[in-house]
Protein backbone atom coordinates (compact mmCIF):
# COMPACT_ATOMS: atom_id res chain seq x y z
CA UNK A 1 0.00 0.00 0.00
CA UNK A 2 0.88 3.15 -0.67
CA UNK A 3 -0.15 6.67 -1.01
CA UNK A 4 -1.37 9.35 -3.37
CA UNK A 5 1.06 12.14 -4.29
CA UNK A 6 -1.69 15.20 -4.51
CA UNK A 7 -3.63 14.09 -1.88
CA UNK A 8 -1.89 11.76 0.35
CA UNK A 9 -4.97 9.21 0.85
CA UNK A 10 -4.13 5.76 0.61
CA UNK A 11 -4.01 3.80 -2.41
CA UNK A 12 -3.69 0.00 -3.22
CA UNK A 13 -1.16 -1.20 -6.03
CA UNK A 14 -1.85 -1.53 -9.35
CA UNK A 15 -4.45 1.42 -8.65
CA UNK A 16 -4.39 3.82 -11.93
CA UNK A 17 -6.44 6.76 -10.13
CA UNK A 18 -6.63 7.37 -6.61
CA UNK A 19 -9.99 7.18 -5.27
CA UNK A 20 -10.10 9.79 -3.18
CA UNK A 21 -8.80 12.74 -5.33
CA UNK A 22 -8.76 11.14 -8.91
CA UNK A 23 -5.71 11.81 -9.70
CA UNK A 24 -3.61 9.44 -11.98
CA UNK A 25 -1.16 7.34 -10.62
CA UNK A 26 0.93 6.37 -12.92
CA UNK A 27 3.13 8.42 -15.51
CA UNK A 28 3.40 5.86 -17.82
CA UNK A 29 1.77 2.51 -18.02
CA UNK A 30 2.96 0.51 -14.64
CA UNK A 31 5.27 3.03 -13.33
CA UNK A 32 3.95 4.74 -10.08
CA UNK A 33 4.01 9.01 -10.05
CA UNK A 34 6.50 10.28 -7.28
CA UNK A 35 5.57 13.92 -5.96
CA UNK A 36 8.87 15.43 -7.98
CA UNK A 37 7.36 13.84 -11.15
CA UNK A 38 3.67 15.44 -10.67
CA UNK A 39 5.39 18.54 -10.62
CA UNK A 40 7.34 17.94 -13.67
CA UNK A 41 4.42 16.96 -15.25
CA UNK A 42 2.48 19.68 -14.18
CA UNK A 43 5.43 22.38 -15.60
CA UNK A 44 5.13 20.54 -18.94
CA UNK A 45 1.63 21.39 -19.06
CA UNK A 46 1.04 24.68 -17.82
CA UNK A 47 4.88 25.88 -17.95
CA UNK A 48 7.04 27.08 -15.16
CA UNK A 49 5.33 28.75 -12.49
CA UNK A 50 7.05 32.37 -12.41
CA UNK A 51 5.42 33.99 -9.06
CA UNK A 52 6.38 37.92 -9.16
CA UNK A 53 7.66 39.49 -5.87
CA UNK A 54 4.77 41.88 -4.01
CA UNK A 55 6.67 44.43 -2.33
CA UNK A 56 3.81 46.76 -2.20
CA UNK A 57 1.56 44.25 -0.69
CA UNK A 58 3.99 43.72 1.97
CA UNK A 59 4.64 47.72 2.18
CA UNK A 60 0.66 48.04 2.80
CA UNK A 61 0.92 45.46 5.52
CA UNK A 62 3.19 47.40 7.48
CA UNK A 63 1.16 50.70 7.25
CA UNK A 64 -1.66 48.50 8.41
CA UNK A 65 0.51 47.57 11.23
CA UNK A 66 1.99 51.06 11.98
CA UNK A 67 -1.97 52.37 11.75
CA UNK A 68 -3.20 50.11 14.61
CA UNK A 69 0.16 51.11 16.67
CA UNK A 70 -0.38 54.66 15.95
CA UNK A 71 -4.08 53.86 16.78
CA UNK A 72 -3.26 52.62 19.95
CA UNK A 73 -0.48 55.29 20.44
CA UNK A 74 -3.25 57.87 20.09
CA UNK A 75 -6.15 56.49 22.29
CA UNK A 76 -3.98 54.08 25.29
CA UNK A 77 -7.43 53.01 26.83
CA UNK A 78 -8.86 51.28 23.20
CA UNK A 79 -8.92 48.04 24.67
CA UNK A 80 -10.65 49.37 27.88
CA UNK A 81 -13.00 51.63 26.13
CA UNK A 82 -14.08 48.53 23.76
CA UNK A 83 -14.38 45.77 27.03
CA UNK A 84 -16.70 48.64 28.77
CA UNK A 85 -18.61 49.15 25.80
CA UNK A 86 -19.16 45.12 25.00
CA UNK A 87 -19.95 45.15 29.13
CA UNK A 88 -22.59 47.74 28.60
CA UNK A 89 -24.27 46.08 25.77
CA UNK A 90 -24.10 42.79 27.46
CA UNK A 91 -25.68 43.76 30.74
CA UNK A 92 -28.83 46.07 28.75
CA UNK A 93 -29.08 43.14 26.13
CA UNK A 94 -29.23 46.22 23.67
CA UNK A 95 -26.93 47.65 21.13
CA UNK A 96 -25.52 51.09 22.51
CA UNK A 97 -23.79 53.74 21.14
CA UNK A 98 -19.56 53.09 21.77
CA UNK A 99 -17.76 55.37 23.89
CA UNK A 100 -16.63 58.52 21.27
CA UNK A 101 -12.68 57.43 22.00
CA UNK A 102 -13.57 54.38 20.14
CA UNK A 103 -15.50 56.21 17.24
CA UNK A 104 -12.79 58.78 17.13
CA UNK A 105 -10.32 56.01 17.10
CA UNK A 106 -12.23 54.34 13.95
CA UNK A 107 -12.44 57.49 11.93
CA UNK A 108 -8.72 58.04 12.10
CA UNK A 109 -7.98 53.78 11.32
CA UNK A 110 -9.83 53.97 8.30
CA UNK A 111 -9.30 57.63 7.00
CA UNK A 112 -5.07 56.50 7.55
CA UNK A 113 -5.95 53.16 5.19
CA UNK A 114 -8.15 55.00 2.96
CA UNK A 115 -5.47 57.46 2.11
CA UNK A 116 -2.52 55.05 2.28
CA UNK A 117 -4.42 53.15 -0.70
CA UNK A 118 -4.33 55.98 -2.76
CA UNK A 119 -0.82 56.13 -2.31
CA UNK A 120 -0.30 52.65 -2.55
CA UNK A 121 -2.00 53.38 -5.99
CA UNK A 122 0.07 56.34 -7.09
CA UNK A 123 3.39 53.92 -6.62
CA UNK A 124 2.09 51.08 -8.29
CA UNK A 125 1.12 53.01 -11.02
CA UNK A 126 4.27 54.41 -11.19
CA UNK A 127 6.80 51.21 -10.57
CA UNK A 128 4.04 48.43 -12.02
CA UNK A 129 2.02 49.82 -14.49
CA UNK A 130 -0.70 47.12 -12.95
CA UNK A 131 -3.89 49.20 -13.89
CA UNK A 132 -6.31 46.80 -12.64
CA UNK A 133 -4.10 47.02 -9.40
CA UNK A 134 -4.26 50.53 -9.54
CA UNK A 135 -8.03 50.64 -10.62
CA UNK A 136 -8.80 48.12 -7.16
CA UNK A 137 -6.66 50.37 -5.01
CA UNK A 138 -8.27 53.83 -5.73
CA UNK A 139 -11.34 52.51 -5.76
CA UNK A 140 -10.89 50.89 -2.22
CA UNK A 141 -9.68 53.82 -0.82
CA UNK A 142 -12.86 55.74 -2.00
CA UNK A 143 -14.63 53.13 0.20
CA UNK A 144 -12.64 53.61 3.50
CA UNK A 145 -12.62 57.39 3.36
CA UNK A 146 -15.96 57.52 2.39
CA UNK A 147 -16.61 54.96 5.90
CA UNK A 148 -14.34 56.91 8.04
CA UNK A 149 -16.43 60.24 6.88
CA UNK A 150 -19.26 58.64 8.09
CA UNK A 151 -18.32 57.20 10.44
CA UNK A 152 -17.01 61.16 11.42
CA UNK A 153 -20.96 61.62 11.09
CA UNK A 154 -22.20 59.30 13.20
CA UNK A 155 -20.05 60.47 15.93
CA UNK A 156 -21.00 64.44 15.66
CA UNK A 157 -24.84 62.79 15.95
CA UNK A 158 -25.41 63.49 12.82
CA UNK A 159 -26.32 59.80 11.11
CA UNK A 160 -27.94 56.87 13.06
CA UNK A 161 -25.11 53.51 12.56
CA UNK A 162 -27.99 52.11 10.13
CA UNK A 163 -27.86 55.21 7.73
CA UNK A 164 -23.77 54.43 8.22
CA UNK A 165 -24.10 51.28 7.14
CA UNK A 166 -26.56 51.70 4.51
CA UNK A 167 -24.47 54.29 3.06
CA UNK A 168 -21.59 52.49 2.95
CA UNK A 169 -22.77 49.32 1.35
CA UNK A 170 -25.07 51.84 -1.58
CA UNK A 171 -21.44 53.22 -2.07
CA UNK A 172 -19.25 49.59 -2.18
CA UNK A 173 -22.13 48.27 -4.63
CA UNK A 174 -21.60 51.54 -6.72
CA UNK A 175 -17.77 51.27 -6.85
CA UNK A 176 -17.90 47.44 -7.75
CA UNK A 177 -20.41 48.10 -10.90
CA UNK A 178 -17.91 50.69 -11.26
CA UNK A 179 -15.38 48.26 -11.42
CA UNK A 180 -17.05 45.78 -13.24
CA UNK A 181 -17.96 47.97 -16.25
CA UNK A 182 -14.12 49.39 -16.64
CA UNK A 183 -13.38 46.03 -16.67
CA UNK A 184 -15.61 45.34 -19.26
CA UNK A 185 -15.11 48.17 -20.96
CA UNK A 186 -10.98 48.54 -21.08
CA UNK A 187 -10.64 44.53 -20.61
CA UNK A 188 -7.04 45.43 -22.38
CA UNK A 189 -5.79 48.58 -20.64
CA UNK A 190 -6.96 46.48 -17.02
CA UNK A 191 -5.14 43.45 -16.94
Amino acid sequence: MGTCPKCGAEIHEGDAFCHSCGASLTAKIGKPLEKEDHAQEREMCFGERKRPSDYLGLFSFGILILTVGFIFLANPNIISHFSSWIEKMGTQKALSRPPQELIDSAILFFAIIGISNFFIAGVRFMVDKLMRQVLTDTLLGVALVLFSYLIYLYGVHALAWQMVLAAEAVACGILIIIYSVLRFLLPKKLQ
